[in-house]
């Protein structure tokens, strides 16, 4: 194995690590809760994965400056909304990609309110799991979050999903056999 050579000045600041990041495709959602202040906050995220199967659970990475951040940290239960492909504006507006802030993002999309939790959960998305904070663990510029799945939503599961990577949200199709 041959290795590389060391260039000079190269770094892993954060500007090349995001570029990087990029080229991992993920899968979005629109993590939902009911804010501290009683009203419904959201954003997009694509840091989701699940975590373990038993207990149904899973870890959501969120922005500490996110106006959900404070909900979580207060134990607040919150939603994971799996997007479909035809759900491209709502993945824009609670990812800050449209002019809407606070409760106008709600707008987008046909949200409903849990009524156990009252989370919200998007009519029409994927898949919404209804979650409880189990734990939380601060990591730099934000809060990794583990949620035990309480109840799950199979809302359009047949749906294409919606994807993120190289800084642009995708379609996945599957491959054609013997390509």
């Amino acid at each position: 194995m041959t290795a590389l050579p060391r260039v000079a000045g190269r770094t892993s600041g954060s500007a090349r690590f995001k570029l990087g990041m990029r080229s991992l495709v993920g899968g979005v959602t629109v993590i939902g809760a009911h804010g501290t202040d009683g009203h419904p906050v959201g954003l997009t995220a694509t840091a989701v994965s699940s975590l373990s199967a038993d207990p149904p659970s899973l870890l959501v990475c969120v922005n500490r400056q996110s106006t959900i951040a404070a909900a979580l940290v207060a134990g607040a239960a919150f939603s994971v909304n799996v997007l479909t492909e035809a759900q491209t504006d709502v993945a824009q507006a609670f990812g800050g990609q449209r002019p809407v802030r606070g409760t106008s993002r709600f707008a987008f999309g046909n949200w409903l309110r849990s009524a156990d939790s009252e989370v919200p959960l998007l009519h029409g998305c994927r898949v919404a799991f209804e979650c409880v904070v189990a734990d939380l663990h601060d990591w730099a510029t934000h809060h990794i979050v583990i949620g035990t799945v309480a109840d799950i939503h199979f809302f359009d599961a047949e749906a294409g999903p919606l994807a993120y990577a190289d800084g642009e949200y995708k379609v996945i199709r599957p491959l054609t056999p013997g390509t």
